[in-house]
């Protein structure tokens, strides 16, 4: 993930039921040094938003660190206590670009600017992991959680909604999502559409373009290689 001048990886960390910790590598490819705090938050869904909150489970060590240009800085995600066997939780690591007293200030609009990055973790207990990367075996002994998504197509203001809930055990990362109708298809994502975390349900606007009637939508989830059919509920 790139944005401003701090490159974070990688971009879908996890740590899993064997695990204690997890490493989120934090790059400063700018030419001024840039001071960062570090907090993990508690991610959940609900009125199709993203809701965070403090939690002392998950710990990003160190919380603050200041990065020279062209260095780079480890921070451990700690995992102070294990997961509820068979489960997944989610968490978003927020890196707060802190604004320096030297800080150079934009000569159009004359403030200083301070960037926000949004890193989702999922930390697994016993017994269950995240899905393997396309091609890879999964590890014996452990339940892969999946998620079971279904879709509807609601108007709600004059504006028509793609509605997508998850009732599986783990959440979707949806990429390359797109509609197909006969012979023709309307890509609405190319890159990332957004996730949908277990239990809940999340909504996107549909463009004017996308079809009406009957059509199939197709995404990629997760690790999966190619996009798939998503049943309608």
């Amino acid at each position: 993930m790139a944005a401003s001048s701090v490159l974070i990886w990688p971009i879908n960390p996890t740590i899993e039921a064997e695990q204690k910790a997890a490493a989120l590598w934090l790059e400063n490819r700018g030419q001024q040094p840039v001071d960062l705090q570090v907090r993990v938050m508690t991610w959940r869904q609900g009125n199709f938003d993203d809701q965070l909150d403090a939690q002392r489970t998950i710990i990003g060590s160190p919380p603050v660190v200041t990065i020279a240009p062209g260095k780079r800085q480890m921070i451990r995600l700690i995992a102070t206590q294990p997961a509820p066997a068979g489960t997944e939780q989610a968490y978003r690591v927020l890196v707060d670009e802190m604004l320096r007293p030297d800080a150079q200030v934009d000569p159009q609009l004359g403030v200083k600017f301070q960037m926000r990055y949004s890193v989702p973790l999922f930390v697994f207990g016993g017994g269950a992991g995240p899905e393997p990367v396309s091609g890879a075996k999964p590890r014996e002994g452990v339940q892969i959680l999946q998620p079971r998504l279904s879709y509807q197509v609601r108007q709600e203001g004059g504006r028509r909604y793609l509605f997508l809930s998850n009732q599986g055990p783990a959440h979707a990362r949806l990429s390359k999502v797109s509609l197909r109708q006969g012979g023709a298809s309307t890509l609405i994502a190319d890159g990332l559409l957004g996730y949908v975390l277990p239990g809940a349900q999340m909504r996107w606007q549909l463009p004017e373009r996308a079809p009406s009637g009957n059509f199939v939508l197709e995404a990629r989830i997760n690790e999966q290689a190619e996009p798939q059919p998503i049943p309608a509920h």
